[in-house]
C-alpha cells in the first residue's frame, strides 16, 4: 500500500493547488479549564488560542479517545479507535506500521508532511517482567508518512532538518538544544512553514505536538514572571508553559498571514487528555469537570478543542454537540478531496458546523482504557469500572458524574441500551470484549473524585486548601459522602460568590 501511495504522489501534486493546508496542534496533559475563552478560570491567559476561537469554532464538548497520551495520539493520527490495532495504553506501543496515518493519507493527495515535538508512538515495551520502554527508530515519524520532522520532547531531538532549514544527510539526526522545549518546538514548526512558503502551490500537513504543560514543570521566562505570584508554584509554571505555547501558536498564525496562507489553512488545536491532579499535578485544571487524566470521567477525556479555517468555517461559533479527536482525520481527508475512507471512525465536521448537514456528527462515542469502559449517547454517558455495576450520568451539567447523580437505577432502559451498544463495539476491538478486572488504582481515583462511594481523602502534594485537585476562591471546600461542599468566606468582598478552580 505504501508503494502505491508513493507512485500516486507525482500526478496528484499538480491537482493539489486548491487544497487547504492542514495543521494539527496537540497539547499535553492540558485541562479543559485552561483556555481563556472557556471562561472557567480567571488566571489563564491564552490570547492567541482565544483569537483562534473567535476566528473559527470552539467545540465545547470535544473528546479524545483515551485519558492517556500514547493511545490518544494513536487515535488522532489514524482516525481510528486505537483499540482496533492494540494501542490501548502507554505500554502497548508502538503504532503499527501497517496502520495508515493521516500524513500517509494526505501524501496521496499531493501534500508535503511535517512533524514537530512529541511523538511517543515509537516506544516499544520489554518483556512482562521489564516495565521499561525503548525507543525504536523504525517507528519514528519518517516511517509513518512524514517527509520532514523534528521529533523530541525535552533537550534531544531526532530531526530531518536543522532549525535553519538545512537537511541532514544522516537523518534522523540527533540535535541537542537546551532551551525551553516549547520554544524549540515552535521554531521547528516555523522552520517547516518557511520551507513551505518557498513552494506555495503545494499544500502541507503539519502535526505540532507541544510537550506542555506536561511534567517536568519549568518556569520559562518571560512568561513565569507574568503569572500571579499568589498562586501555587505548579499552577504558575503551568500557566507560564501554556502561555509560551499560546505565543508560539500566535507566531505560526502570523507567519501564515504574512505568506498569504492563512485563509486556506485548517488549524485544529486539541489537548491530548485531561490534566493529572494530586501527587502528579502538572498545574493545569479541568474545572468544572469531574475527574482527571487516567479516568473516563469528563475531566480525563474532554479537553480544549478549537478549529479555524477562514475560507470554510464560520467565525465565533460555539458548537455544543459532542465531537471526537477521531474527526480530525475524516475532516482532513474530505478537505483534501480524497475519497471517503470507511475504515475511519471519525466524521467530517465541516458540513455540521456550516449547517449543511442537520443533526449531530455522532450517535455515540466509545472508550475502553484499562479497567474502564464508557459510551456517550448525548446527554447520557454509561461508565463501566471493572466488574462493578455500570454508572449512568447526564453530562450536560459539570457535576453530572458524581455519586449523587448516578441515574443507573432510575433509568434501567437506558442502561440496557447503552450496555448493548458498548458490548457490540468492544467486540470489534483487539482484543475483543469489555474489561472485567477492577484496577484498584482506577477505583481509588473514582472514589477520590466522588464518582463512587469510598475514601475522598486529600491527595498528597496538593496546593494548600485543595481537595481532589480543586481550589476554592472566596470560600472553603470540604467533603461529605463523596461530594464537595462549598462554603462562602464571610471575609470575601461583598457579593463575591465562591467558585471552584
Amino acid at each position: 500500500m505504501r508503494t502505491l501511495l508513493t507512485l500516486l504522489l507525482a500526478p496528484l501534486a499538480a491537482l493539489a493547488a486548491d487544497k487547504p493546508n492542514i495543521i494539527l496542534i496537540y497539547s499535553d496533559d492540558h485541562g479543559w479549564a485552561d483556555l481563556g475563552v472557556q471562561g472557567s478560570d480567571q488566571d489563564i491567559r491564552t490570547p492567541h488560542l482565544d483569537a483562534m476561537a473567535r476566528d473559527g469554532v470552539r467545540f465545547t464538548r470535544g473528546y479524545v479517545t483515551a485519558p492517556q497520551c500514547v493511545p490518544s495520539r494513536a487515535g488522532v493520527l489514524t482516525g481510528r479507535y486505537q483499540q482496533r490495532f492494540g494501542v490501548e495504553d502507554n505500554n502497548k506501543g508502538p503504532l503499527p506500521l501497517t496502520e495508515l496515518t493521516l500524513a500517509e493519507r494526505l501524501k496521496s493527495a499531493g501534500y508535503v508532511t511535517g512533524q514537530a515535538g512529541k511523538w511517543h508512538l515509537d516506544m516499544i515495551g520489554g518483556k512482562k517482567s521489564d516495565k521499561t520502554l525503548r525507543l525504536s527508530k523504525e517507528h519514528m515519524p519518517h516511517a509513518q508518512g512524514f517527509d520532514e520532522y523534528f521529533r523530541g520532547e525535552l533537550r534531544q531531538f531526532y530531526a530531518s532538518h536543522d532549525l535553519a532549514g538545512k537537511p541532514f544527510a544522516d537523518a534522523p539526526h540527533v540535535v541537542a538544544d537546551n532551551r525551553f522545549r516549547v520554544v524549540v518546538q515552535t521554531e521547528a514548526a516555523l522552520s517547516f512553514l518557511d520551507r513551505r512558503a518557498a513552494q506555495p502551490a503545494q499544500p502541507f500537513f503539519l502535526y505540532l505536538a507541544y510537550f506542555a504543560p506536561h511534567v517536568p514543570l519549568e518556569s520559562p521566562e518571560p512568561w513565569f514572571s507574568q503569572t500571579p505570584a499568589h498562586l501555587p508554584k505548579e499552577r504558575r509554571q503551568a500557566l507560564a508553559m501554556i502561555a509560551a505555547m499560546d505565543d508560539g501558536i500566535g507566531r505560526l498564525r502570523a507567519k501564515l498571514k504574512a505568506t498569504g496562507q492563512d485563509q486556506n489553512t485548517l488549524i485544529v488545536f486539541i489537548g491530548d487528555n485531561g490534566a493529572p491532579l494530586g501527587k502528579a499535578w502538572d498545574g493545569s485544571l479541568n474545572t468544572p469537570l469531574i475527574g482527571q487524566k487516567g479516568m473516563l470521567a469528563e475531566g480525563g477525556i474532554r479537553t480544549p478543542f478549537v478549529a479555524t479555517w477562514p475560507a470554510r468555517l464560520p467565525a465565533g461559533k460555539a458548537y455544543d454537540q459532542p465531537v471526537s479527536s477521531l474527526d480530525v482525520a475524516a475532516t482532513a481527508v474530505a478537505a483534501a478531496g480524497l475519497p471517503q475512507a470507511p475504515e475511519l471512525d471519525g466524521t467530517d465536521l465541516t458540513p455540521f458546523v456550516t449547517n449543511q448537514k442537520p443533526g449531530a456528527p455522532h450517535e455515540r462515542l466509545f472508550w475502553r482504557w484499562g479497567s474502564q469502559a464508557a459510551v456517550l449517547e448525548h446527554p447520557w454517558k454509561l461508565v463501566r469500572l471493572g466488574d462493578r455495576e455500570e454508572m449512568l450520568f447526564d453530562v450536560t451539567t459539570p457535576d453530572g458524574e458524581s455519586l449523587a447523580k448516578n441515574q443507573a437505577k432510575a433509568r434501567p432502559e437506558i442502561v440496557a441500551r447503552l450496555r448493548t451498544a458498548l458490548k457490540a463495539w468492544s467486540d470489534t476491538l483487539s482484543p475483543p470484549g469489555l474489561p472485567t478486572n477492577l484496577d484498584p488504582h482506577h477505583e481509588g481515583m473514582f472514589a477520590e473524585h466522588g464518582v463512587i462511594a469510598g475514601s475522598a481523602a486529600p491527595r498528597k502534594n496538593e496546593p494548600a486548601g485543595a481537595i481532589q485537585g480543586w481550589l476554592c476562591r472566596n470560600g472553603t471546600i470540604a467533603t461529605q459522602d463523596g461530594a464537595l461542599l462549598v462554603t462562602t468566606d464571610p471575609k470575601s468582598a461583598k457579593n463575591a460568590k465562591p467558585f471552584l478552580a
